[in-house]
């Protein structure tokens, strides 16, 4: 059993309804059910009793409770506790990142602020997006760079955002002579062929974008294979399984032999963002956000000067 089991169960039974719990946990509905029943297995004995409106705590379940609140309590104070010791002897600050945003203006952003602030360590971490947010959200870090597949997503409540740029979806399809599949031209030609995509369940976001996409063009893709990561899925495209859709930074991390084809009619983009908490106590979080915001300015300005210099040409 670790923490985060019993963080996930002190939610459910104070929401007492998986479906608000795993908003305010920003995982999967199906993720934490299938942990809180784990749980229980592991236990011996159920937790809940679960019913159409909703859950309630069993007499074991209860027991359970006021002492999961405790030893949550407890390893947070030592955390905090820990936390003020280190931050004592040094500045730090937290960064959550995906390798991609590096091309976006962070890498620019880190290597400016190491330069005017030499004495603030930097811990940089490389995490999926979710699990950025969620460390963002109990002050594991400071700032969290991820897309943002819609403006009102409940994963970035209590976060301000600052957009670092926006990126469209392309396509993915088998190299030539893996398959017989003909190249798509548009979305339409992409839902008549099978669909190799991401786990709905582990992915659910992303699907609910997509899906979205499709209702609003008029489409429904055939899903043929679901893949748990996004290594397996391109593995799965290569092989002539199907085609898929990425976003564009997935793409440029393909395999040579698979081909990415444009979308035309899919003009949607989606914002890669930088999240942080709107009160954070961290001195140097502002620091790092002015050294950002002029690395952007600066990419910006850049960008159309060699816009205008093309035009010219």
């Amino acid at each position: 059993m670790e923490l985060r089991h019993l963080r996930y169960f002190v939610t459910v039974a104070e929401e007492l309804h998986f479906t608000r719990a795993a908003k305010k946990l920003r995982i999967a509905q199906q993720a934490l059910s299938a942990q809180i029943r784990n749980l229980e297995v592991e236990l011996g004995f159920d937790l809940f009793v679960r019913g159409p409106k909703g859950v309630i705590l069993t007499a074991a379940g209860q027991e359970l409770l006021s002492g999961a609140k405790e030893t949550l309590a407890t390893a947070a104070a030592s955390v905090k506790a820990a936390r003020n010791v280190a931050e004592r002897d040094t500045q730090l600050l937290r960064l959550g990142f995906c390798s991609y945003a590096m091309k976006l203006g962070l890498g620019e952003a880190i290597n400016a602020f190491r330069s005017a602030w030499p004495d603030v360590q930097l811990v940089l971490n490389d995490f999926p997006g979710m699990e950025q947010l969620q460390k963002l959200d109990r002050g594991e870090l400071d700032l969290a760079v991820c897309s943002q597949l819609f403006p009102d997503s409940p994963f970035f409540a209590g976060f301000e955002t600052l957009t670092l740029a926006s990126e469209r979806l392309v396509g993915i399809i088998p190299p030539t002579g893996a398959s017989e599949l003909p190249v798509p031209n548009c979305l339409q030609d992409f839902a008549e062929l099978p669909f190799v995509g991401l786990d709905r369940n582990d992915f659910s976001e992303y699907w609910r974008f997509l899906d979205r996409l499709c209702e609003t063009h008029g489409v429904c893709l055939r899903l043929i294979l679901q893949a748990k990561e996004k290594h397996s899925l391109m593995m799965l495209v290569a092989g002539g399984m199907g085609v898929s859709i990425v976003p564009a930074h997935v793409a440029d991390s393909v395999p040579g032999t698979l081909r990415i084809v444009p979308i035309p009619d899919l003009t949607e983009e989606i914002p890669v963002v930088v999240a942080f908490q709107r009160h954070s106590q961290n001195s140097m979080l502002p620091a790092f956000l002015n050294v950002l915001k002029d690395c952007l300015e600066l990419r910006t300005s850049n960008h159309q000067l060699n816009g205008s210099a093309r035009t010219l040409a």
